[in-house]
C-alpha cells in the first residue's frame, strides 16, 4: 500500500479537480486548485471523509500505482524477488541507512547472502521504498531473460523435494536430497533421446543452489517452532518498553465474547468472537472484527482493514454514537498472540509489504500483550450487562438462562459494540493510565508532534483490495455475479462479460473480492488487465431482506448475514412438502395417454364430453331469478313443475311426433305435380304444427315453399 500524506507538495485529485498542497496549519490544510488558480482550506477530516467516500484519490507521480498488483496474491518468482529486494533495503526500512557503509553492505550481502546489487539498483529501489513505502511497487514490470532449460530442470526438482522433505521437521542428510534429485533427473532422461539428456549436477552444486533457494525461517520454524526462528532471523528485542508515540506498538488479539447472539448461518443461539486492536501508547481503540467463525488469518486481514481506514461513517451509519472517534493508521510493530492461526506465512506477507514488524510473544506470555488483554476484559465486562450475557464463567451465570434470553443479531451487536469502545472506552478514564481519556491522549500527541501525520493510500479501493478477507470465483451472467444468492451488477461489468463473450470467454470463471464485513460493494478482477470492477447489490435483494429479515440497509450487512439468509431459505425449501407435485404430474400424463388412445378412434369420447360440457354450460347459464317478475302475471299460465326425468321423457315423445309428421308431409308434397315454370309466393294455409316447428325460418314471418324442379 502506498503512503501519502497531507503534507506540502502532494497532489491529489477530488471531486474530478486537481490539487497541490501548500502547506499545513495545524487541523486545516491550505491547497491551490490547480485548474483554475485558486486557494482553498480543507480540514483534515474533510479531506479524509472525502477519501472514505471515494472522492479523494492521491496522484502517483512516479505512474507506477495502476501497473503494480492491487492484490497480494503473488507468484513464487515474485515473492522471491520482492523478499530479495526487502532484504537489501533493510538499513533504509529499518532507519539506519545512514550509519552503513554501502560498499562494505553491499560486499556483505554479496559474501554472506549471494546477494550481487548494484549501487544503481540500490538506490533506485530506495527511492521508490522512501516515495510508496509498499513492496508491491519493488516488483519489476519487464520480463527478465530466459534461463536455460536444464538449471530450470535441477531449480524445479530440488523445490519439489525441499517441500517435502526440508520443512517437515525431520532430520534430512543432503546427500539424500542429491540421491532424490538423481532419482528424478534419471526418470526424466529416461523418455529423451541421448543428444537431450539432462546432466546430472555434483552433490556440492546441489548443495550449493539448496542453500541459496531453501527458506531457511521456515525450515527453523518447522523444527524449533516459530518464536524461535523469528528470534534467530531479528534477534531479540525489548518488548516491555513502553512507547512514546501513538501506532508505534499495536497489539491484536481476540476472544469470545460473553454473550449468545442469533446466528445468522443456523439462526440459533451462539456466541461470536471479537478480534480486536488497541494502540499501545494512548489505549485508544484502533479496530476490531466480529465472526462467529474460528478467527484465522481472514479474521486479522479484517481487523487490520479497519484499523487502517477513517472512521468518518461513524455519524452517518451510527447517529447514537456521541463522540467521534479519530484514531486509524499504520503500526510501526503488530503484536499478536503466539497461536497457530496468528503463524500464517499470509499475515507476515502482509506485515512486510506494509513495513509493521510482526512480534510474536512467548506461550503463556499474556503480560507482554497486556493492554489488549485488559481492553478485551473491559469490553466483557459491558456485555455482562446485557440480555443474553453468559457472564465469565459459569458459578456467575447460575440459573440465568442465556440462551432464552438472547436476543441480539449480528448486525445489532455491531452497533453497540461502536458505542462501548468510542463512547464508553476512547472517551472516558481509565486507572490504568494518566494524562486523560485515551482520545484526548491520541489527540494531543498529533497536535504537539507535527512529524506525526496520517498516511492514507492512493485509494481506500486500494487497501481494501490488499486486506479484505472474501474472495470467490464466480461467472458472470447477465444479472451479474451472485454470492449467497445475492446478485451484485454494474455497467462496467455488463461491459466486461459482453468483451468476453465476444472472444468466447463467457465460461471463464472470475475472482470476486469482497470485505467480510460489510458486502453492499464486491470487486471483480478484469482478467485482460487485473484491474478491479465494482459491483453494487441489487437493490431489490436489500428491500426483500428488510421485509422478511428484519435487516437494516442504511447499516453494513455482513457477508455471514447474507448467507445465514441463503442457508435458511434453502432450508426452508428443503423441509416445504411439495409431494403433491408428483399427483398433480401422474395426472397430466393420465390426461396424455387418454387422449393418445381416443386420437387412434377419432376422438369419440372427446367430442362426446364437449356436448355434455356444452349442455351444462347452457343450463347453469341461464338463471331464473336474474329474469324476475313478469309485467303482466296473467298472460302467463301455470302448467305445473316437471321433474327432470319427466321432461326427458316429455322432449322424447315430441320428437318422434315431430318425425311422423315430418314423413308424412313429404310424402304429399311428392305425389303433388307442379310445373317447372311454377313458383308458389303466396302465403300457404294453415299447416300442421310439426312441420310449421320444422320448416319456419323465423315465427314472426310467412312461410313460402318453393316447388322442387324435375
Amino acid at each position: 500500500m502506498a503512503r501519502n500524506k497531507f503534507s506540502s507538495g502532494t497532489l491529489f485529485l477530488m471531486d474530478g479537480m486537481e490539487y497541490v498542497i501548500i502547506r499545513k496549519e495545524k487541523q486545516d490544510i491550505i491547497v491551490d486548485l490547480i485548474q483554475y488558480k485558486q486557494r482553498k482550506t480543507y480540514s483534515i477530516f474533510e479531506l479524509e471523509v472525502a477519501f472514505y467516500e471515494e472522492r479523494l484519490t492521491f496522484k502517483d507521480t512516479g505512474e507506477r500505482a495502476n501497473k503494480i498488483k492491487m492484490d497480494l496474491e503473488f507468484t513464487e518468482d515474485e515473492e522471491t524477488e520482492i523478499n530479495m529486494k526487502l532484504e537489501v533495503l533493510h538499513p533504509v526500512i529499518k532507519g539506519y541507512f545512514h550509519k552503513i557503509k554501502l560498499d562494505d553492505y553491499l560486499k556483505t550481502l554479496k559474501d554472506e547472502k549471494n546477494i550481487v546489487v548494484s549501487k544503481a539498483s540500490f538506490y533506485n529501489w530506495k527511492k521508490l521504498w522512501e516515495q510508496y513505502g509498499d513492496a508491491r511497487y519493488l516488483l519489476k514490470r519487464k520480463p527478465g531473460p530466459n534461463k536455460r532449460r536444464t538449471l530450470g530442470e535441477v531449480i524445479e526438482s530440488l523445490e519439489r523435494i525441499m517441500g517435502e522433505k526440508l520443512y517437515t521437521g525431520e532430520e534430512i542428510r543432503y546427500r539424500d536430497i542429491h540421491r532424490m534429485y538423481k532419482g528424478g533427473i534419471n526418470k526424466i532422461n529416461e523418455t529423451r533421446d541421448e543428444d537431450d539428456k539432462a546432466i546430472i549436477r555434483s552433490v556440492q552444486t546441489i548443495w550449493r543452489i539448496v542453500k541459496e533457494k531453501r527458506d531457511y525461517y521456515r525450515q527453523q520454524a518447522a523444527r524449533e517452532g516459530a518464536v524461535a526462528a523469528k528470534l534467530e532471523r531479528d534477534g531479540s528485542k525489548p518488548m516491555v518498553e513502553k512507547p512514546t508515540r501513538p501506532l508505534e506498538r499495536v497489539e491484536l488479539d481476540w476472544t469470545p465474547i460473553d454473550l449468545f447472539m442469533v446466528d445468522p448461518k443456523t439462526l440459533e443461539r451462539k456466541k461470536a468472537w471479537l478480534v480486536y486492536a488497541i494502540d499501545v501508547f494512548s489505549g485508544n481503540p484502533l479496530g476490531f472484527y466480529i465472526t462467529f467463525d474460528a478467527p484465522d488469518s481472514f479474521a486479522i486481514r479484517q481487523c487490520l482493514l479497519h484499523c487502517f481506514l477513517p472512521k468518518v461513517y461513524l455519524k452517518k451509519l451510527y447517529p447514537d454514537v456521541i463522540n467521534e472517534w479519530t484514531a486509524y493508521g499504520i503500526p510501526k510493530e503488530l503484536v499478536i498472540d503466539n497461536a497457530s492461526s496468528n503463524n500464517s506465512y499470509n499475515i507476515e506477507e502482509i506485515c512486510e509489504n506494509f513495513g509493521m514488524d510482526l512480534l510474536f510473544p512467548e506461550v503463556a506470555a499474556g503480560h507482554k500483550k497486556g493492554t489488549v488483554e485488559r481492553g478485551q476484559k473491559t469490553f466483557n465486562d459491558i456485555v455482562h450487562t446485557l440480555k443474553g450475557t453468559t457472564f465469565s464463567n459459569m458459578y456467575k451465570r447460575k440459573m440465568y438462562d442465556s440462551k432464552g434470553k438472547a436476543c441480539i443479531t449480528l448486525q445489532a451487536f455491531y452497533y453497540i459494540a461502536h458505542i462501548i469502545f468510542v463512547d464508553i472506552i476512547s472517551h472516558n478514564l481509565s486507572h490504568s493510565r494518566i494524562g486523560g481519556t485515551p482520545h484526548q491522549i491520541w489527540e494531543r500527541a498529533f497536535a504537539g508532534d507535527p512529524s506525526l501525520i496520517k498516511e492514507l493510500p492512493f485509494t481506500k479501493k486500494e487497501i481494501k483490495l490488499a486486506l479484505c478477507g472474501g474472495s470467490k470465483k464466480r461467472k458472470i451472467q447477465s444479472e451479474g455475479v451472485t454470492l449467497s444468492e445475492t446478485w451484485f451488477w454494474s455497467e462496467e461489468l455488463m461491459q466486461l462479460k459482453n468483451k468476453m463473450k465476444q472472444e468466447g470467454n463467457e465460461a471463464l470463471e472470475v475472482l470476486v473480492r469482497f470485505d467480510f464485513a460489510d458486502v453492499k460493494k464486491v470487486y471483480v478482477q478484469n482478467p485482460y488487465d487485473y484491474s478491479y470492477i465494482e459491483a453494487e447489490i441489487d437493490p431489490n435483494r436489500i428491500n426483500e431482506y428488510e421485509k422478511h429479515y428484519d435487516l437494516e440497509p442504511s447499516l453494513p450487512i455482513p457477508y455471514q448475514q447474507i448467507k445465514a439468509i441463503c442457508l435458511t431459505e434453502g432450508r426452508k425449501r428443503r423441509e416445504f412438502d411439495d409431494t403433491h407435485i408428483i399427483q398433480a404430474m401422474a395426472n397430466i400424463h393420465s390426461i396424455e395417454q387418454q387422449q393418445d388412445k381416443d386420437k387412434r378412434r377419432g376422438y369419440p369420447q372427446t367430442l362426446q364430453e364437449e356436448v355434455s360440457i356444452l349442455e351444462g354450460l347452457a343450463l347453469g347459464a341461464f338463471d331464473y331469478e336474474m329474469l324476475g317478475a313478469p309485467e303482466e302475471p296473467e298472460s302467463f299460465h301455470y302448467v305445473g313443475q316437471l321433474t327432470e326425468e319427466e321432461l326427458r321423457a316429455k322432449k322424447g315423445k315430441d320428437a318422434n311426433q315431430d318425425k311422423e309428421a315430418v314423413e308424412e308431409a313429404k310424402k304429399g308434397t311428392e305425389s303433388t305435380m307442379i310445373s317447372t315454370a311454377e313458383v308458389n309466393t303466396k302465403p300457404k294455409g294453415k299447416v300442421d304444427t310439426a312441420v310449421q316447428r320444422h320448416q319456419d325460418i323465423d315465427d314472426d314471418l310467412p312461410t313460402y315453399e318453393t316447388s322442387r324442379l324435375a
